[in-house]
């Protein structure tokens, strides 16, 4: 677990100097465009639709409380603060883009930020902006590997898994055998060779995901409320207003992910549904 830590923070770092390159080599071009024009407000929710797959991760911070010093404080403070600058770093490095190249040519081109990191750096740039991309993208399955093998390893524990699942590494005392059987599942998902269309069933199964925890959230105040320890903000007498905001945006978002990977979406939840069933007889 440390030895992930480490790569994933070296990773980080070499990700983040790209983002912030690409911020700096964008100053001299700001207020050069209309930052308000956009083609169409159907592809704005497409896009804001998509660009939830960058922000998938933060909550499964939570699944490492196990393997945190004192996580009462510092997983709620790591959260956030991630949220915070991520965001800020995103809209500064679209700002950024959008001011040297424009909406319309980053719309075509195949490779934005490259194109975008070109007017300061040439050729050159595409060479750079790949090594970077890599480096991102093992950092990106190196997160998912740990957090979602923790999932399965308490699935496993807890009987909605078969045991083996939860199993630990002598050693290590990692879930090697979820680790393994995720990496395979993994690798099963990119022989389509769509990075959009992995990215839109990721964000299915996020969205679905987040509609069912809000919609138990809602069901769960009105269900022995008096016993729980904590209680979210923002409320009309029992009903809490956040839990219905964010089933509604997240079905709003669903909805706009497209035909094509909602419906294959719904065919692998059908698929993990059936299996689930059939352990559990």
């Amino acid at each position: 677990m440390k030895q992930s830590a480490w790569v994933a923070v070296l990773f980080t770092l070499i990700e983040t100097a790209g983002l912030l390159t690409i911020i700096f080599i964008g100053i001299p071009f700001l207020g050069t465009v209309n930052y308000f024009e956009a083609p169409s407000i159907g592809g704005l929710f497409e896009a804001s639709a998509l660009i939830f797959f960058a922000y998938i991760g933060f909550e499964g911070i939570t699944r490492l409380s196990e393997e945190t010093k004192n996580p009462k404080k510092t997983i709620p403070k790591a959260i956030v603060l991630s949220l915070l600058i991520t965001t800020v770093v995103y809209i500064l490095v679209a700002v950024s883009a959008v001011s040297i190249l424009g909406w319309e040519v980053l719309g075509a081109s195949a490779a934005p930020l490259a194109d975008v990191a070109a007017v300061a750096f040439g050729e050159n740039a595409f060479l750079v902006l790949s090594v970077i991309a890599l480096f991102s993208t093992a950092n990106t399955v190196l997160i998912f590997l740990l957090v979602a093998s923790r999932i399965v390893y308490g699935m496993g524990k807890s009987g909605a898994f078969p045991s083996f699942f939860g199993q630990v590494h002598k050693s290590r005392r990692t879930p090697w055998v979820s680790i393994l059987i995720l990496m395979v599942l993994s690798i099963i998902f990119t022989i389509p060779g769509e990075i959009e269309l992995a990215a839109d069933l990721t964000n299915f199964s996020v969205f679905v995901t987040f509609m069912v925890i809000n919609a138990s959230l809602i069901r769960l105040r009105y269900r022995n409320h008096d016993k729980r320890t904590f209680r979210v903000p923002l409320n009309i007498g029992k009903f809490p207003v956040l839990a219905l905001a964010g089933f509604v945006s997240s079905a709003f978002l669903l909805i706009n992910l497209g035909i094509e990977p909602v419906l294959y979406g719904v065919g692998l939840l059908l698929i993990g549904l059936g299996v689930q069933k059939l352990w559990k007889k």
